[in-house]
C-alpha cells in the first residue's frame, strides 16, 4: 500500500438513547418539524452527494446527540435555513441611513 493512501478507520458508532438530553421543548420541536417533514416526503426528496468522511462527520455528530443521521441532517439544515432567512430580512428590511449631504449642522448656542 502506498504512503498516505490508507483506508481511514471506520468509525464505530450506536445510538444509546433516542434524543437523549433534550429539553421538552426541543423535543416537541424535532417532533413536530419530523412530523412535517414526513407529511411533506411526497412532495420531494432531497438526494445528496457527499464523501464518505462527511458522512461519517453527520453521524458522528448525530450519534453524539442520540439521534439518527438523517433526523439529524434535517434538524441542522433546517435551523441553518432558518437562520439565513431571519438575517436575510433583517438586512433587507433595515431603514436605510441618511446620506451624508457633507453639511455641518449649525452650533447650538450655550
Amino acid at each position: 500500500m502506498m504512503a498516505g493512501s490508507r483506508k481511514p478507520k471506520p468509525i464505530e458508532m450506536s445510538v444509546v438513547e433516542e434524543r437523549a438530553g433534550e429539553d421538552a421543548e426541543v423535543s416537541e420541536l424535532v417532533s413536530r418539524l419530523e412530523a412535517e417533514a414526513d407529511r411533506e416526503l411526497a412532495a420531494g426528496v432531497v438526494t445528496l452527494r457527499w464523501g464518505k468522511q462527511q458522512i461519517g462527520v453527520v453521524k458522528r455528530a448525530a450519534a453524539i446527540l442520540g439521534v439518527p443521521y438523517q433526523t439529524y441532517l434535517k434538524q441542522v439544515v433546517f435551523r441553518q435555513a432558518v437562520a439565513d432567512i431571519e438575517q436575510a430580512e433583517a438586512v433587507l428590511h433595515r431603514a436605510p441611513q441618511p446620506k451624508d449631504s457633507g453639511r455641518r449642522s449649525p452650533s447650538r448656542p450655550n
